[in-house]
């Protein structure tokens, strides 16, 4: 994926900070609202930029984490978007 649509991203994000610190793919995907296809595209693309990581829990469960760069760009694009698209809900 070349060019991601960043409210994608911005929800992604959004998903990951209110209900980490680590979830499971599926509960990602569901959330928000991507055929699962779709959503591995977005994954990648988030995992080569280092926005997110995987990792295994003692219960041998893969699950999906926000990095320091992850929170950083939650914080510097999702409060752009609310701050400039007033009442656009993410």
């Amino acid at each position: 994926m070349e060019k991601p649509d960043l409210y994608v991203v911005a929800r992604f994000l959004d998903i990951m900070y209110k209900n980490g610190p680590a979830m499971k793919k599926t509960n990602i995907q569901m959330l928000l609202g991507l055929n699962y296809p779709r959503f591995l595209e977005y994954l990648e693309w988030l995992l080569k930029h280092n926005l997110v990581v995987e990792t295994i829990d003692e219960s041998k469960a893969e699950k999906i984490m926000l990095t320091p760069k992850g929170y950083d760009s939650y914080h510097r694009l999702v409060d752009w978007i609310r701050e400039t698209l007033d009442g656009v809900k993410i």
